[in-house]
């Protein structure tokens, strides 16, 4: 997402990409980003706490973690033993995603994300 800059732990699709394993990585990004919008979609129609209409989620970050993993995890049990969500359920409003500005960073860390990013796009 162009929203964000490169960082190790934030790789970002190419912005043009010049050959096939880039072309490729971006493919992925494309779809792996579009499975985790739809389950952070189903978790916030399930769990009201992590949908900003519920009040969101005040905690530190370490803790923030570990409660949406619980909510990960209660869900799936709840989809083994048939509680499915109905379409109601998963019927939200698209709230504006509020995207983040882009902060200059260090180059050594956007050069490390590139690193990291390149290495992904050739080996897998």
């Amino acid at each position: 997402d162009s929203a964000y800059a490169l960082r190790p732990w934030i790789l970002t699709p190419y912005l043009t990409p010049g050959n096939e394993n880039e072309r490729r990585y971006n493919s992925a990004h494309r779809r792996t980003r579009t499975v985790i919008e739809r389950t952070f979609g189903l978790l916030k129609a399930r769990f009201r706490c992590l949908h900003k209409s519920g009040g969101a989620l005040q905690y530190a970050p370490e803790t923030a973690c570990k409660i949406v993993a619980a909510c990960a995890i209660i869900h799936n049990i709840a989809i083994r033993r048939g509680l499915h969500l109905t379409p109601e359920d998963t019927d939200t409003e698209d709230e504006e995603q509020e995207l983040p500005h882009r902060q200059p960073g260090d180059r050594s860390i956007a050069n490390e994300g590139r690193q990291r990013r390149n290495h992904i796009a050739t080996q897998y």
